[in-house]
């Protein structure tokens, strides 16, 4: 029984490691299974023990805050190995400045009052908030694949079908466009980033901004759901900027 506990407890940990993209170690120790961690600067060692027992060590730092935090989620029951934790969402700001020197402060700075409105259990302002940012990061990404376009007519024309658009229409204009242009990415993933990633993230954030902006009926916001979405928020917005990176490099036959 404790070896199975100690498992699951440290798959928990695993799992949470990898989604946070840290560089960590595996160790067998006597009596304990030993995780060596570093980000950044801050280094530190989180050891399970055969009950399942959490061991934090290493200096202060918002890396070992973190995983304290972890500790005492998993000690509470509160965590499953895959699942987004609250307190995991104050890093994205800065995990997406770290991986996108180049992401517009737009995006950062409603992402970021998004989060507080979350841990203020505030539902109907993060969700307007995310709105906010996922929109700004669709008009990049279009202005971006305009640009693109190697005919300065066609380029021209793509503009005027999207000017003075909802996000919604001119995102839609672009998908058209996008799919049956002759200068598609070879790589597979780039694709699978703008039919699954982007696609499913950019809806629901787009219908979740609708329900608040443009009330007809008091919004019936889940914060699960919420958490869960933003969650995928960081890979929403690196995926945006895979494809921004593509276009800026690639002319666009239309």
């Amino acid at each position: 029984m404790g070896d199975a506990y100690q498992d699951k407890v440290y798959n928990q940990v695993l799992s949470f490691l990898k989604r946070q993209g840290w560089d960590f170690a595996e160790k067998e120790e006597a009596n304990a299974k030993r995780l060596d961690i570093h980000y950044g600067k801050s280094s530190c060692v989180v050891k399970i023990y055969s009950r399942g027992t959490i061991q934090v060590q290493g200096a202060d730092s918002k890396l070992r805050e973190t995983l304290i935090q972890l500790k005492q989620a998993i000690e509470r029951n509160e965590v499953l190995a895959s699942e987004i934790l609250p307190f995991e969402i104050e890093a994205f700001p800065e995990a997406l400045q770290q991986n996108i020197p180049t992401i517009d402060p737009v995006i950062v700075r409603f992402l970021s009052e998004a989060i507080l409105c979350l841990k203020a259990n505030s539902l109907l302002g993060c969700s307007f908030l995310l709105g906010a940012a996922s929109e700004k990061a669709i008009w990049l990404l279009i202005d971006a694949y305009a640009q693109a376009i190697a005919d300065e007519a066609n380029r021209t024309k793509f503009k005027e079908r999207v000017s003075n658009k909802f996000v919604s229409r001119a995102y839609e204009e672009f998908k058209r466009s996008f799919g049956s242009c002759k200068s598609k990415p070879t790589d597979p993933a780039l694709m699978q980033d703008l039919e699954t990633q982007i696609d499913s993230i950019f809806q629901f954030c787009r219908i979740c901004r609708n329900e608040v902006g443009h009330p007809q009926l008091t919004p019936n916001l889940d914060k699960g759901v919420l958490l869960a979405n933003m969650g995928q928020f960081v890979k929403y917005i690196q995926a945006n900027y895979r494809l921004i990176d593509y276009f800026s490099n690639t002319e666009i036959i239309v």
